[in-house]
């Protein structure tokens, strides 16, 4: 009976979260409920995600989040159409507090310790639900050599934007959690929807969620609140509301295929060179962590990295594997590491091959999320500073943070678009274009 069950978890749990939370951007356009292929479908997909591809076969953690009326269940819905197409089991985990709130728990009328309270209950059975899902998908798909993907419907760093910091440390500290390990430690990548009350007012309603109360004023103040909860996190992105909804729905599809290392919609990020003459200013939040690149040796033509990633009081440790090219692109995929699993990777350190050591700062400035590193190796490069950002450069010159000073945008460069997928030959190609910039020029 529980074989005949499960498969049809995905296509359950999709219905269930429109059913309770249809944040559309348009009330009155009907939502198209995304139904998994089946496998025998004579339609091909364009790209399978076999173990050829992505390797040995895995669960995949990735939270959906975002603001009031952003459109996170239509992005669930065509995300699962999408990774369901292209080989992956796809399971939608709902959201726990929207349950609750349709089922008679009412949050805005508690006082601050039965909000507190209900919060903390949402928190330990929303990681419940995750890891049960996640028991689901390993006992279905990895027996058949399937990956599997859960999408998350929000996450556990959600409940630090409606409780504050104060009350999220104490239920922490009761429960014994810690941030990295609800943040860092559970999900591959975080995608957070901009609520549309941000420059698509026109379109922000609370007529298609009954669980939705916030004005707008209020759903600009939450929406900032969860964005700034999952800083920190190694895979964090931000989808703002420009260039309208399908525009939206296109990058959000392309952050968690890029999160999964397969090919997705097309996005043409920026990397600038820049200065922090006074770093950030006192009222910039951002994270801080320390990062370390090693290199190992591979003969398939692949890049394999794996990463030290040291903030207070946790260090994690990731894998990531560039396969060769599919169909014109290629596979990248990641994975976070045990210690143990980081110390058997590493005695396959190249011993050609600096490891690459460097600073990161993550901050959001304008509801765009940006990555701020500072090399110390190798040599040529240490004391740069780069800016990641995917915007358009007409945007990001217009909106740049006044606290930086751009210096060039190596976007452009031929050694960065010819080894834009290879993170080790386009670090050492920008060390070696640095070098000639800082030597001294000579006159005849």
């Amino acid at each position: 009976m529980l074989s005949r069950l499960l498969p049809a978890v995905p296509r359950a749990a999709a219905a269930l979260a429109v059913a309770t939370g249809a944040d559309r951007f348009a009330a009155c356009e009907p939502l198209e409920l995304a139904q998994p292929t089946h496998r025998n479908s004579t339609r091909a997909p364009a790209w399978t995600a076999g173990t050829g591809e992505l390797g040995p076969a895995r669960v995949h953690r990735i939270v959906i989040t975002g603001g009031p009326c952003a459109g996170k269940t239509t992005a669930m819905s065509k995300l699962s159409l999408r990774l369901t197409n292209m080989g992956f089991d796809v399971f939608v985990v709902p959201e726990l507090a929207t349950l609750t709130i349709t089922g008679g728990a009412s949050p805005g009328s508690y006082d601050v310790a039965q909000h507190v309270g209900w919060e903390t209950a949402i928190l330990r059975e929303q990681m419940h639900l995750e890891d049960c899902f996640e028991e689901i998908a390993a006992k279905v798909s990895l027996p058949l050599g399937r990956h599997a993907v859960l999408l998350c419907d929000r996450g556990t760093m959600d409940v630090l934007a409606y409780v504050g910091k104060d009350a999220f440390d104490e239920v922490c500290e009761e429960n014994g959690w810690t941030v990295p390990q609800l943040r860092d430690q559970r999900y591959e990548a975080v995608v957070h929807l901009v609520t549309a009350a941000v420059g698509a007012e026109a379109f922000y309603t609370l007529e298609n969620n009954k669980a939705r109360s916030e004005s707008r004023d209020e759903a600009v103040a939450l929406d900032g609140k969860l964005s700034r909860a999952w800083v920190g996190h190694n895979n964090l992105r931000i989808i703002e509301n420009t260039g309208g909804f399908e525009e939206k729905m296109r990058r959000t599809t392309a952050a968690v295929c890029e999160s999964l290392g397969v090919p997705g919609p097309k996005a043409k990020p920026h990397w600038w060179i820049v200065e922090a003459p006074s770093g950030l200013p006192a009222d910039c939040e951002h994270a801080e962590w320390r990062l370390e690149h090693i290199f190992l040796k591979t003969s398939d033509g692949t890049e394999s990295r794996i990463t030290r990633k040291s903030q207070p009081g946790l260090t994690t440790y990731h894998h990531r594997v560039r396969g060769e090219r599919v169909n014109g692109e290629h596979s990248v995929a990641e994975r976070t590491l045990s210690l143990r699993e980081f110390k058997a990777l590493l005695k396959n350190a190249d011993p050609e091959r600096s490891s690459i050591k460097k600073t990161r700062k993550a901050f959001i400035w304008q509801n765009e999320y940006y990555l701020l590193d500072t090399f110390h190796s190798p040599p040529a490069a240490a004391g740069t500073t780069t800016l990641f950002v995917e915007k358009p450069v007409a945007e990001t010159r217009s909106s740049f943070p006044p606290f930086l000073e751009l210096k060039s945008d190596v976007t452009t460069t031929e050694w960065f678009s010819s080894k834009a997928h290879d993170s080790y030959q386009r670090t050492m190609a920008m060390a070696e274009d640095l070098a000639l910039r800082r030597r001294p020029t000579t006159k005849d």
